[in-house]
């Protein structure tokens, strides 16, 4: 269950977080500007955010087996 909830997340915050991303940037085409700089930000934020929470995920699931192990 944790598995599927760890995937459900990432893909769905990606998803919109590339909704956002592509919208802004066929807005920012059309009105002829550059790209806004809370969506470059918002970039960085997310990623990162999402690289903490899989990395505590296969953290947390190595460290299971290697309990089960000793």
């Amino acid at each position: 269950m944790k598995n599927k909830i760890v995937q459900i997340l990432s893909i769905g915050i990606l998803s919109l977080l590339c909704l956002i991303v592509v919208g802004d940037f066929i807005v920012s085409l059309k009105e002829s500007r550059p790209v806004a700089d809370s969506i470059i930000n918002l970039l960085q934020v997310t990623i990162t955010g999402l690289i903490g929470i899989i990395g505590t995920y296969f953290g947390m699931t190595n460290n299971k087996k290697n309990d089960e192990n000793e």
